[in-house]
């Protein structure tokens, strides 16, 4: 279970990782205004984080997963 818990928080990093680099660029460029490159931050930065933490911690035997806090 734990490996499938895994590759999926390694999806939802590298979409996380993506969106986020794209508003960047989008927004350096001016194809997007600020506001829109916040909201983009503010709703995909923190499950991006969330989903590192968990592919760190997420082992491949058959232990718990460690709490990683809020």
């Amino acid at each position: 279970m734990n490996g499938r818990l895994k590759h999926n928080a390694g999806k939802l990093v590298a979409a996380g990782v993506i969106v986020c680099g794209s508003a960047f660029v989008l927004h350096g460029y001016g194809w997007i205004p600020f506001w829109v490159f916040a909201a983009v931050i503010v709703l995909t930065f923190p499950p991006a984080v969330l989903a590192l933490f968990l592919l760190w911690m997420a082992d491949e035997g058959e232990g718990d997963i460690p709490f990683i806090g809020y």
